[in-house]
């Protein structure tokens, strides 16, 4: 495969990954049950990983301990891409009915970020990331040891609701409420995506560490 077509299907399955997402978003600005929005926001999440989709906080952890040059690269065309379909996404949208509803309860959540602390964002990133990342290897691990992965499928549940009910900050949903509203490229927007980002990536690189060094490293499993 050439490293134009593997760029092009990672682009692909990070857009996909970005407008999966977005269903998940909608439901959040859609209904103000909380309990009830938070278990449909997983459904993202669920179809990401069953489908092998490219989002950019289930990746950004690996890159700690990838040994390619090409995933810094990667991740980068996960982000842009997650980008791309939270804007196609948000585009369509705004051409339906549902458009106030959803554009008022963005707003509100806009608001809050834009007027939110660098370091508030970047810890309440941080934090998501953990989740993230801790959502994903389950799913794997699940997937790797069980013919049915009801450990995967639970974890990712149980890791989105808590991410929800916390109020941490996850970037790729921040997208969405920022291209609902019309407000990428006003004020803060870019400054706060990006702090997002970086503690999404923070926190999930962390736990990447933990659990390479901890589980996985072939060293460390001679010891047990």
């Amino acid at each position: 495969m050439t490293l134009f077509k593997k760029i092009a299907i990672d682009f692909g399955k990070a857009v996909t990954a970005g407008v999966v997402i977005s269903f998940g978003a909608t439901v959040f600005l859609s209904n103000p049950n909380r309990m009830f929005t938070s278990i449909l926001f997983s459904l993202g999440l669920c179809v990401v990983c069953g489908f092998g989709l490219n989002l950019f906080t289930g990746k950004i952890g690996d890159l700690i301990t990838a040994r390619t040059w090409y995933y810094p690269l990667f991740v980068v065309i996960c982000w842009v891409g997650n980008l791309c379909g939270m804007w196609l996404s948000a585009l369509v949208l705004q051409t339906t009915r549902i458009r106030e509803t959803i554009q008022t309860e963005a707003q509100n959540l806009v608001n809050i970020k834009s007027g939110d602390s660098l370091l508030s964002l970047f810890v309440l990133g941080i934090y998501c990331g953990i989740l993230m990342y801790i959502a994903v290897a389950l799913y794997r691990k699940g997937e790797e040891r069980y013919p049915v992965n009801l450990m995967g499928y639970i974890g990712v549940f149980l890791c989105v609701a808590v991410f929800i009910h916390c109020g941490f900050e996850h970037s790729i949903a921040d997208m969405f409420y920022y291209m609902v509203t019309n407000s990428m490229g006003i004020g803060r927007s870019w400054l706060v995506l990006l702090t997002v980002s970086a503690g999404n990536a923070v926190g999930s690189m962390i736990f990447r560490l933990m659990d390479y060094y901890l589980l996985e490293h072939p060293k460390l499993k001679l010891l047990k």
